[in-house]
């Protein structure tokens, strides 16, 4: 558990909000058309570029790991946005692979239910997690 006193653990948090963005991205892109994808893409580049400018700035002992995490991400992203193919109703639009929708049990309306691909977005949630540990993010 992080140490909220300690002199890291506000930049810890604010970068949880950079891979948290990347997460949702995950969860909105399975959903969405070849168009509108190209959109979501960009904007998790841009998510990307913005998490390796605060750990310039922040996690400067873990900066090439996270650079390189980063730049790894970015290559998912691109095979990804590449793909335009028909998918069934139901199937992830990336990726066609039957899309699963969970009961989270909170009583709130836009965080009731979730919907996930179990395919497509595996390596991007990896090395999500990879830049969770570097940042610290992986504490919370």
């Amino acid at each position: 558990m992080i140490d909220i006193n300690h002199p890291q653990s506000e930049f810890i948090f604010k970068a949880s909000k950079f891979t948290n963005q990347l997460k949702e991205y995950c969860r909105k892109y399975i959903l969405e058309t070849f168009e509108e994808r190209k959109i979501t893409f960009q904007d998790m580049k841009i998510e990307a570029l913005l998490l390796e400018e605060f750990s310039e700035a922040h996690f400067k002992e873990s900066l090439h790991t996270i650079s390189s995490l980063i730049n790894n991400l970015n290559i998912e992203i691109d095979k990804l946005e590449s793909i335009n193919m028909i998918s069934k109703d139901g199937n992830c639009t990336v990726c066609n692979t039957k899309l699963t929708t969970f009961d989270t049990l909170i009583k709130e309306k836009n965080f009731r239910f979730i919907t996930i691909c179990e395919k497509c977005p595996n390596e991007i949630y990896n090395i999500i997690n990879k830049i969770d540990w570097a940042t610290g993010v992986a504490f919370i």
